[in-house]
């Protein structure tokens, strides 16, 4: 009897070993094989739109250069507490920023504009973008155009038409959440296809009155209602990055001049590192770093920091910008003309991009 429940035993267990390396061979297989052809739905049958929610980037290669350094990936954000929700400001523009990533901002933003009687026409969680359809307001203040949209009511005489675009972009720090808010004023010659969004608000105290209503409805249901977009997941991809250019360390901001110069300029006071010099207008800054570098010195710290013959004693490093096409880069040079050490440069760079908002 026991001779008999071993051989079962050793029977299960051959079968179950098997059937994990058949399924380990198949997986490998269609792996090495490539992709699989798409799947072809037939025409008298409806086909949904397909939204990729993990799209393989296209990766360009150097050929000047085989051998690349690959670091660890960072880390994804599990966490939907709020720690930081503020209301940014650059000249005319403005926006939310939340260190939430986008998957879990989308689902509060769409209820939020239901909530408020902003009716939706268009809405792509891919792209991150919500259009509402023609509203009809009073007149007046931004505040009293918002609260006569959120009642519903026009208690005046006087009424205007018009419509919002909001664009929900991964923050530059690594997930978190921007919010932008257009307005147009709409005349009664209305064509949608005629509405430019690439302009600032017709409305700007419009703008100012939802985003603000915006940011304190957002921090209060972030953290107690933890839902996500699948879809808006595709916005993870931060607009900050730490790359290899003939491999020398390159941070890059997915970001106009004006907003990367600043996030620069903030990154490094947040970082305390000491700054010799600035040249706005030839896109510089002469910083003193060293690699045992500490951001968080404390008070103590910075009074030793402020003292000119220790600041000598560390190196001195040009941190120039430059902008290449709809980016802008980073670079370290030791003196104008010579890249820095890869090492010192790369972290720099690194706590550089660890303190850009």
């Amino acid at each position: 009897m026991n001779r008999l429940m071993q051989f079962v035993f050793f029977m299960l267990l051959f079968c179950s070993l098997s059937g994990c390396l058949f399924q380990e061979t198949a997986v490998r297989a269609r792996l090495e094989n490539g992709s699989t052809p798409p799947l072809v739905i037939p025409d008298d049958m409806d086909k949904p739109i397909f939204v990729d929610l993990m799209p393989i980037p296209n990766i360009e290669i150097d050929p000047a250069s085989t051998d690349y350094k690959i670091g660890p990936p960072e880390s994804l954000s599990t966490t939907f507490t709020v720690d930081k929700i503020v209301i940014k400001r650059l000249g005319d523009q403005r926006w939310v920023f939340l260190d939430v990533p986008p998957r879990s901002v989308w689902p509060h933003v769409v209820r939020f504009f239901e909530e408020n009687n902003l009716h939706i026409e268009k809405a792509d969680p891919a792209s991150g973008f919500i259009e509402t359809k023609l509203l009809i307001s009073e007149e007046g203040t931004g505040e009293s155009i918002f609260q006569s949209l959120k009642l519903g009511v026009l208690l005046g005489k006087s009424k205007q038409q018009l419509k919002l675009r909001l664009q929900i972009e991964p923050g530059v720090r690594s997930g978190s959440t921007e919010l932008f808010l257009k307005h147009r004023a709409i005349s009664d010659r209305y064509s949608p296809e005629k509405i430019d969004w690439s302009q600032t608000s017709d409305d700007p105290q419009l703008e100012a009155a939802i985003l603000k209503d915006l940011a304190y409805n957002l921090g209060d249901h972030v953290t107690n209602d933890q839902t996500i977009s699948l879809i808006a997941s595709g916005l993870e991809d931060s607009r900050t990055k730490l790359i290899w250019n003939r491999e020398q360390p390159v941070l890059t901001y997915r970001l106009d001049f004006n907003r990367a110069w600043a996030t620069v300029s903030a990154a490094i006071e947040n970082a305390n590192i000491q700054v010799e010099d600035l040249n706005r207008t030839e896109s510089y800054f002469y910083v003193y770093f060293n690699e045992g570098h500490e951001a968080d010195t404390g008070f103590l710290g910075r009074l030793l920091l402020r003292d000119k013959g220790e600041a000598e004693e560390r190196n001195l490093f040009q941190l120039r910008l430059s902008t290449i096409k709809d980016e802008v880069h980073v670079s370290v040079y030791s003196d104008q003309t010579t890249m820095a050490d890869i090492k010192i440069a790369e972290k720099l760079l690194k706590v550089i991009k660890k303190y850009s908002s």
